[in-house]
C-alpha cells in the first residue's frame, strides 16, 4: 500500500498474467484501437498463475488482520449447515451491495477483449478488498457485487466496523489506483465509478435459509435491512457510500463522519432524509427509513490507511512526518496490545495510551510541543461534550539522554496521554506536534470504536 496508485496496475497484470483464451488479431475493432495502449499491456504481461490475494497481503496488515480469507463465493461458510433443507435460522448480518457505474458504456468504446479483462480485474479488486475485511462475498450480479459481514465468530459491532472500512478503501483503490490507471491507458474514466449501500439487521430482523430447490438455490439472508443494502446502493452518488437506519442505530454513527444526500430539483436543493419510495405499513403510514452518505473526507482522518497516502488526498487535514510516529495502546486481559486506529470495538472500561515517538538524529526543532484534542461522540455522551473537540492535554517531547554518565542522546524519545473507553460508539483522539518555533510538524487522528 506504500503506493496505492500501482496496487490496481498490480493486480491488473496478475489477472491477466495467464495465457489468454482470445485471439487478439481477430479483433473485429479497427487496427488503431487493435493496438489501443491497454491491449498491448495485456499482449506483454508475462504468463503465469494469477496471484488471487495480491491485494489481501497488502490490506490486511494495515488493520491488524492476519493471514488471508480465501473463503469461496456462494453460502455463507458458517451457515452451510442449512443448504438444501427447510431449516431456518435468525442470525444478524452487515450487507453490502458494490455496483460498478459507467462500466456499460466502456463495450461501446472498445475492443470486447480490454472490456472484459478490465470489468473482470475490477471485479476482482472489489472481491479482494471485501475479502481483505472478512466480508464473505455472496454473489457477482454482472457488474454489481453482493457480500455480508459478521458470522457466528464475529462480534456484531466488528462486522460493522469490518463493512466500514472496507467502504473507504473501496474509494481509495478507486480514485487513487483504477482512475489513474484509467487515465494512462487512455480510457474513458469519465463516467466510472462504485456506488454501494450497507445496512445492519440484528438477530429478530435478519433470517437465513435455503432459497429455490437443491439443485437450483442458494441460502441467502431476507429481511428489511437486507433488502435495504441493495435500494441504499441505487441511492447513492458515484464514488459514494449510502448508510441504512439500521447500521447508524446500532453503532450510533456520529453524523460528523456522515452527510445528508442532497438531490438537485428545477435548481433547487432537497434534503433526502429517507429511503425513496418510501415503503408503506397495511395502515398506510410511512416506514421512513432514514439513512446518510458516508463523509470520505472526515473518514479518511481516522482510517488506517497508510498515513503518507491519506496526507496526499485528506485536504491538509493529516499531516505526517517521517521522524515522528502516533499509535495507541489498550490494556486488555492484563496486556498491553497496539489498538488500530477504528479497526474493532473494544468494551467499555479499558484503559488506553496514546503514545508519540520521536526520532532524535535529525533536525527536528526539540523541545516538540505535542496537543491531544479529544471528541466524544454516541448517544450516551453527555450533551455538552458531544461531538465537541476537547481542550487539548499539552505535553513536551525532549530530546532523552542515555544514562546519567553517558551523555549521548537516544535514538528515540517519546511522551505517552492516558484515557479509557466509556460512551459507546466512535470517539477520536486528534494530535498535534509542533516545534519548538510553533511550526505545526505533525498532524493525524486515531478513531477509538467502543461498544
Amino acid at each position: 500500500m506504500a503506493n496505492l496508485e500501482r496496487v490496481f496496475e498490480d493486480l491488473f497484470n496478475s489477472v491477466n498474467s495467464q495465457s489468454s483464451s482470445f485471439d487478439l488479431s481477430k479483433s473485429d475493432m479497427s487496427e488503431a484501437m487493435d493496438s489501443h495502449p491497454a491491449l498491448e499491456s495485456i499482449r506483454s504481461v508475462p504468463s503465469g498463475p494469477q496471484e488471487e490475494f495480491l491485494l489481501q497481503e497488502q490490506i490486511r496488515p494495515h488493520f491488524g488482520k492476519t493471514g488471508v480469507n480465501s473463503s469461496p463465493i456462494g453460502t455463507h461458510p458458517d451457515f452451510l449447515e442449512l443448504e438444501g433443507v427447510r431449516a431456518t435460522k435468525r442470525h444478524y448480518a452487515c450487507t453490502l451491495f458494490v455496483d460498478i457505474k459507467g462500466s456499460t458504456r466502456l463495450s461501446l468504446l472498445y475492443d470486447l477483449d480490454l472490456v472484459f479483462q478490465f470489468k473482470n480485474a475490477v471485479v476482482q479488486t472489489c472481491v479482494e478488498i471485501i475479502r481483505s475485511f472478512d466480508g464473505h462475498v455472496h454473489r457477482l450480479m454482472g457488474d454489481a457485487v453482493m457480500a455480508f459481514f459478521g458470522g457466528k465468530y464475529t462480534e456484531k459491532e466488528d462486522a460493522v466496523a469490518d463493512a466500514i472500512n472496507c467502504s473507504i478503501t473501496l474509494r481509495a483503490i478507486l480514485e487513487e489506483s483504477i482512475k489513474p490507471w484509467m487515465g494512462k491507458q487512455g480510457l474513458d474514466s469519465k463516467d466510472f465509478g462504485f456506488r454501494i449501500g450497507c445496512d445492519f439487521g440484528n438477530d429478530q430482523e435478519v433470517l437465513w435459509g435455503s432459497f429455490g430447490y437443491q439443485n437450483v438455490g442458494e441460502v441467502s439472508a431476507t429481511g428489511l435491512p437486507v433488502d435495504m443494502a441493495s435500494k441504499l446502493q441505487s441511492l447513492a452518488g458515484k464514488n459514494q457510500t449510502m448508510l441504512g437506519q439500521g447500521l447508524l442505530d446500532f453503532v450510533n454513527w456520529p453524523e460528523e463522519y456522515s452527510d445528508i444526500k442532497i438531490k438537485e430539483k428545477d435548481g433547487v436543493s432537497e434534503s433526502v432524509l429517507v429511503v425513496t419510495p418510501n415503503i408503506t405499513y397495511s395502515e398506510g403510514s410511512a416506514l421512513d427509513y432514514r439513512m446518510r452518505k458516508l463523509s470520505y473526507s472526515k473518514s479518511l482522518e481516522f482510517s488506517a490507511l497508510p498515513r503518507s497516502f491519506r496526507e496526499k488526498i485528506s485536504d491538509g487535514a493529516v499531516k505526517g512526518h517521517p521522524h515522528i510516529n502516533y499509535r495507541c495502546f489498550a490494556f486488555i486481559n492484563e496486556r498491553e496490545v497496539e489498538y488500530i486506529s477504528a479497526s474493532k470495538f473494544l468494551d467499555a472500561g479499558v484503559s488506553l495510551r496514546f503514545e508519540v515517538k520521536a526520532e532524535t538524529a535529525n533536525r527536528l526543532d526539540f523541545p516538540l510541543k505535542v496537543v491531544f484534542k479529544k471528541t466524544n461522540h454516541g448517544i450516551a455522551t453527555p450533551e455538552g461534550e458531544r461531538g465537541v473537540e476537547q481542550e487539548g492535554q499539552v505535553k513536551f517531547i525532549h530530546k532523552k539522554r542515555v544514562g546519567l554518565y553517558d551523555r549521548s542522546v537516544a535514538p528515540f524519545s517519546q511522551i505517552s496521554h492516558d484515557e479509557a473507553t466509556q460512551y459507546r460508539g466512535l470517539h477520536t483522539m486528534k494530535c498535534e506536534v509542533y516545534g519548538s518555533g510553533g511550526t505545526l510538524l505533525f498532524r493525524d487522528w486515531i478513531g477509538v470504536m467502543i461498544r
